[in-house]
């Protein structure tokens, strides 16, 4: 048992770990604040914060759960409805990209529309559960929190992640001001110096 609980302790406090939840974090905060966003400030903020979790996600390592009990959630269905639509707002038109579909859906040669909405809303409702749940500072608690936010990256969270971060990229390599005049890119607001 004292390697075992040696083992939880270099697990859920590795550097991979602690960069995970703080990233984590960062992204759920983030997402709490967004009536003070503005569009284009959104998408560049995304863009880097998705980029870090993918990231540290990836360098966090394997584990096995400790517990039998189900995990507790913390965010309700209000709570993803009110993120879903803020970033919906924020987004407007710009919302909405193609993907391809998947082997449960339909035919596998048609595109289907997804909404960087509703892929972040869910990222955030993973992240959310499991921060809430570390954060107790219980380390069978925080393993099993890490196990399952881990096995819900391969099943879902981990693609949604990177499909919207690709339509995102798209938004900000084309500097998309959702709330600027239809498809135009921001203008520079310092017009140029003439001779």
């Amino acid at each position: 048992m004292e390697k075992e609980g040696g083992h939880l302790h270099a697990y859920v406090y590795s550097g991979e770990m602690v960069e995970f939840v703080t990233s984590a974090n960062e992204f759920c905060r983030f997402l709490g604040h967004l009536n003070e966003e503005e569009g284009q400030l959104f998408i560049e903020e995304s863009v880097l914060l998705l980029s870090r979790i993918y990231s540290a996600a990836v360098r966090v390592g394997e584990t096995e759960p400790v517990e039998e009990s189900p995990l507790e959630t913390v965010v309700t269905e209000m709570d993803w409805n009110l993120v879903e639509q803020r970033i919906s707002l924020l987004l407007g038109e710009h919302n909405d990209y193609l993907r391809p579909a998947s082997e449960d859906e339909f035919d596998r040669s048609e595109l289907v529309t997804q909404t960087i909405s509703e892929d972040l809303a869910d990222i955030y409702q993973e992240m959310q559960d499991f921060v809430h749940l570390y954060s107790r500072g219980l380390e069978e608690l925080m393993n099993d929190a890490a196990w399952e936010v881990m096995q819900r990256f391969g099943e879902h969270w981990g693609i949604k992640l990177l499909r919207s971060l690709s339509a995102l990229h798209l938004l900000y390599v084309s500097g998309i001001d959702p709330g600027g005049d239809g498809n135009a890119p921001a203008q520079d607001n310092h017009p140029e110096d003439e001779d």
